[in-house]
């Protein structure tokens, strides 16, 4: 045992030695002929850079050894969910065959079936067909990241009773009950834990002064009372028989070794001056080490039939199985445990039973999928090498190539030629028929144009060339055209033009300001600013916005003795009705719940950024007005500004920006819950309820949730907070219906894909501004009596005002009629 402890210690402090120094011709120190085998870790736990360096610590121990079939031997095991055999002990006897052999490892990237390889190396690995050796020590270094997936402690028991020491190295996430579990005695030599594999190398310092064979007891001052024994790299104080070591570890005390409980003895003990001897109870005889005990083995007897163990009793013995299998009826024989059977395996496909454990399988075209359980059709479309023209359709087992609607698939499978629609025969066209993606056009011969049917054609109307200069009608003729007058206009001498008869110039028009001839007539117009009166004749001013103050914030425009004031596009008046805003009387709270999933992806998430944009570009934002906070969720929730943070559209702008984009889960439950009991409090920068400030929420996810929504939406509406879903993609509606509130239909949102959300953030900001309520400002009861009198008195005054103008509209065509009929 000292001389396997001592040897590992060697391997693991020339690893650390070679970190520490340059490296020369020869190791400082050599040991004698050893089997090691290293049982690695490659589940998909251990990352790639991790697993380089645990292929590193290998070769550097490698380096430093004698290797040879007459020296040292070295086999290394894979393991994870199923055990790889990378080369046994007999494959190399030189270290660059080996060194090539380790390079070349492909983790396997599955479970952590500690268990499982453990017990292939002691059955295996160091088994005489595989190239251990009698009488030479066998050692195991286990190197793990992880906590096992399968029961180690009775197989790694089993190992070290079959004469293997087990060292056992734990990186990170690594469990220590399971590694003490697996080591050999004492732990404090064979158990390592550390924080990253970077790290592995420093545990073979302590060994360093065992492989050069120290002796502390001579060289140091040990202050040893009664004795000093060296260890490799240390030291103990021993007490002479009948004594015990005191707390300084150094002196000694008498003592009663039977009466203290310190004589070893494993049932009794008979204690005598300075010593003691042990016996046993009867049934049993002590053992050649004077202090244990053993029970009659009936099982040495050799006609027990046991098929793998026989474990002796009192009075007999019973028949026990290996780890993984089951006693049958005859007591006697084995079967191993069929954990399928069990039914709690999960696997969506087929289940497969191995030794103490099980492992999922998928049908032919299918690939186990990450959580090894479930399974997903081969994406054959994936490898890039459908050589598709237009598309790839993926199938069970392989995929077919598929054409863009307009085209169909050529004889190769691959490529894709556009329909000729023509060729069909149903096209109708008077002359010429041409096809064109999805569909066909007609087309005249030369000399003719196409009719508005799209099929008859039409000799050339040259007039309809548009150079024919004719000022009113073009007649075409045979290869020519010739120009014609309107009634009540005659053609100029230019045989193009045309003059109209003007009635004004006779002089008889009696216009206060301008007289306007029309055909067969005319009739009086006013200058900019006045308003034909009712004779048709004299002019009166009436544009009020140039004569009075109107106080209009964008453009007055003035009506029949009034005027009132608009807004630019995209503003509304507000109701001093004089100036503008985004919306009337913005004056809310508003928290943006945004998705930052894994599966939005990057891109879409721009466009969720240019989303969130432009709902803020609507609001009129100031400490006063609206407050805008931003919230982003997937596995957890982070809240990128709050209420309070930002106090302009150009800041809260920016700021969304540069939002950086979270990926992992969708847990817009949690989301709900943070808005509720943080986004919206005071400190966060959320005004007083007192305030009547309408506090409104804005959901935006493109996928389910992965927890409960229906607890924290319901919570969120009973708060008052008036809550949108927005959803896009695979959102679930039933989802989107719990968050939003009352009425749904206008609350909620829904777009197939990502590059629709600008016009659903347009169709929102309706809703927003009608939802929002004034706050601080008056808000009047349109059903109370003044305000009923108010319409009533604002609508009699512009029928009026309408009327007026009708009634003058009327008289005036009434003049016109007789001055044209005076005319004729």
């Amino acid at each position: 045992m000292t001389r396997v402890l001592v040897y590992v210690g060697v391997l693991i402090a020339i690893m650390a030695a070679t970190e520490a120094r340059p490296k020369s011709a020869e190791p400082k120190c050599k040991s004698g002929p050893v089997d090691l085998v290293f049982i690695i870790d490659g589940s998909r736990s251990v990352r790639p850079h991790e697993f380089e360096t645990m292929r590193k610590f290998m070769i550097d121990i490698i380096h430093e050894m004698d290797i040879g079939l007459e020296a040292t031997r070295v086999g290394v095991v894979q393991y994870s969910s199923q055990v790889q055999n990378v080369f046994s002990l007999k494959a190399f006897s030189k270290p660059a065959q080996m060194v090539k052999a380790i390079n070349e490892i492909i983790p396997l990237a599955q479970g952590t079936m500690t268990g499982l390889a453990i017990r292939y190396a002691m059955n295996v690995a160091f088994s005489a067909e595989e190239g251990a050796r009698p009488n030479v020590p066998h050692v195991a270094v286990i190197v793990t990241d992880g906590r096992p997936q399968d029961r180690v402690a009775e197989v790694a028991a089993a190992a070290r009773e079959s004469g293997i020491e087990i060292y056992a190295i734990g990186v990170a996430r690594a469990d220590m009950t399971s590694l003490r579990a697996m080591a050999s005695p004492p732990f404090e030599d064979h158990v390592f834990l550390v924080e990253s594999f970077d790290l592995i190398h420093q545990f073979g310092l302590q060994f360093q002064d065992k492989l050069c064979g120290m002796d502390l007891c001579v060289e140091s001052d040990h202050g040893c009372e009664h004795i000093c024994e060296s260890s490799p790299g240390s030291y103990q104080c021993l007490c002479l028989p009948g004594y015990t070591l005191n707390e300084d570890g150094k002196t000694c005390t008498p003592i009663d070794l039977c009466a203290e409980g310190k004589h070893d003895c494993q049932q009794i003990c008979i204690a005598s001056p300075g010593s003691f001897t042990c016996d046993c109870n009867t049934g049993y005889t002590l053992n050649d080490d004077k202090r244990t005990c053993t029970m009659i083995d009936y099982c040495s007897f050799g006609n027990d039939s046991c098929e793998h163990q026989c474990v002796g009793v009192l009075n007999g013995f019973n028949c026990r199985c290996h780890e993984g299998f089951s006693l049958n009826d005859d007591l006697k024989t084995c079967t191993m445990i069929d954990y399928c059977s069990f039914g709690n395996d999960s696997c969506e496909h087929e289940c497969v039973s191995v030794l103490q454990s099980f492992y999922c399988q998928c049908r032919e075209g299918y690939t186990l999928n990450e959580d090894e359980t479930t399974c997903t059709m081969i994406d054959y479309c994936s490898f890039g090498n459908d050589s598709c023209e237009h598309e790839c359709v993926s199938v069970l087992k392989g995929f077919h190539c598929r054409c863009n609607d307009g085209y169909s698939l050529n004889g190769d499978k691959k490529t894709c030629t556009m329909i000729d629609y023509c060729s069909f025969g149903n096209d109708s066209c008077e002359h010429e028929c041409v096809s064109v993606l999805k569909g066909f056009h007609c087309r005249c011969n030369d000399g003719y144009s196409l009719n508005g049917d799209k099929k008859t054609c039409t000799m050339i109307d040259y007039c309809s060339f548009g150079n024919d200069s004719c000022e009113h009608e073009c007649v075409s003729v045979l290869k020519g055209f010739h120009c014609r007058c309107n009634d009540g206009y005659s053609l100029n001498g230019d045989k193009k033009t045309c003059t109209m008869i003007d009635y004004c110039s006779f002089g008889n028009h009696s216009c206060d300001h301008h007289c306007v001839g029309v055909l067969n007539g005319f009739y009086c117009r006013c200058n900019e600013g006045y308003t034909l009166q009712e004779n048709g004749k004299t002019c009166q001013s009436d544009n009020l916005c140039n004569t009075v103050e109107h106080g209009c914030e964008h453009q007055c425009v003035s009506t029949p003795g009034s005027y009132h004031c608009i807004c630019p596009e995209g503003h509304v008046l507000q109701d001093d009705g004089k100036t503008c805003g985004t919306c009337r009387s913005s004056n809310i709270d508003l928290v943006l719940l945004i998705d930052g999933s894994k599966s939005v992806r990057p891109q879409n998430f721009e466009l969720v950024k240019q989303f969130v944009n432009q709902v803020v570009d609507q609001l009129d934002v100031s400490p006063k007005g609206t407050r805008v906070g931003l919230v982003q969720y997937s596995s957890r929730v982070r809240t990128e500004f709050t209420l309070s943070m930002y106090q302009t559209k150009e800041e809260i702008k920016k700021a969304v920006m540069n939002v950086e984009y979270m990926e992992k889960g969708t847990m817009t439950g949690l989301a709900l819950k943070h808005m509720v009991e943080n986004s919206f409090t005071e400190a966060d920068g959320a005004r007083p309820a007192g305030r009547n400030i309408p506090r409104v929420g804005l959901v935006f996810t493109d996928g389910r949730s992965q927890d409960d929504i229906q607890e924290w939406a319901k919570k969120a509406k009973e708060a008052g907070i008036t809550m949108y879903a927005v959803g896009v993609g695979k959102a679930v509606e039933d989802e989107l219906r719990e968050i939003a509130s009352e009425p749904v239909q206008k609350h909620f949102f829904y777009s197939a894909d990502f590059t629709a959300i600008s016009q659903i953030a347009e169709n929102l900001k309706l809703n927003v501004c009608a939802a929002e309520s004034q706050g601080e400002i008056e808000v009047k009861n349109p059903c109370a009596c003044e305000s009923l009198v108010e319409f009533q008195q604002v609508t009699m005054t512009t029928l009026d005002q309408l009327t007026q103008k009708l009634s003058a509209m009327t008289k005036r065509l009434e003049v016109l009629e007789n001055q044209l009929l005076t005319r004729k």
